[in-house]
């Protein structure tokens, strides 16, 4: 029997996922002060929902996020990637099987996800800047793998000051293979149900519990 850990194409690395921000970065604060009062705002909202474009080399995918506290769902259609903050579904349509674990985000390894939820987990912030896109202010950080052997280099987040909405996640991993994930028309605070936040495996899926 052949287990996949998570989808292939939900992630570089096929684990789990980190926050969203907003703020200004003072010339005079640290990278991690900044990621904190960013990740400190981005707690005031409830919830966001939004689509989103994952590019991957030549490969470009669309799918739809949503968030909610440490809850998180990325669905792309016949891939789901989805944790409540306690356990974590991993469903591949074409492979016809879900994996089941437990959910910790400082051992599962990495997925974009963690990107919208506690990212300071798992990450540490090495740097943060200023950039605008489309016209737009963003603080721009830098974070890198709060523990050695990750596959990941490094991870650079855009992040829209108005709001404190990400719109660009870049992830650079060690093979030189970069993630792009962009999202469109973000919706704050969105009616998201706990149920939005587990997962039913279709009849007949292969399950495999790994708690």
């Amino acid at each position: 029997m052949r287990i996949s850990t998570l989808p292939r194409t939900l992630g570089l690395v096929a684990l789990l996922t980190s926050v969203l921000f907003g703020g200004r970065a003072e010339a005079q604060a640290s990278p991690e002060s900044v990621a904190r009062e960013l990740q400190t705002r981005y707690g005031r909202l409830e919830s966001i929902r939004a689509p989103f474009v994952q590019t991957v080399g030549q490969q470009k995918l669309r799918g739809t996020l949503s968030v909610r506290g440490d809850a998180f769902r990325l669905d792309l259609g016949d891939q789901v990637l989805v944790t409540d903050g306690q356990t974590m579904w991993s469903y591949s349509e074409p492979d016809d099987q879900v994996v089941v674990q437990a959910y910790d985000p400082a051992r599962v390894g990495f997925s974009v996800g963690q990107l919208f939820t506690d990212y300071l987990t798992v990450f540490r912030a090495t740097g943060a800047t200023r950039a605008r896109i489309g016209g737009v202010p963003h603080t721009v950080l830098t974070l890198r793998p709060r523990e050695s052997g990750s596959t990941v280099r490094d991870v650079t987040l855009y992040v829209r000051d108005v709001d404190a909405v990400p719109t660009r996640v870049r992830v650079h991993d060690t093979s030189g293979s970069t993630l792009a994930f962009d999202l469109q028309d973000v919706e704050r605070n969105a009616d998201l149900p706990a149920s939005a936040f587990r997962f039913q495996a279709p009849r007949g899926t292969e399950v495999v519990d790994l708690r």
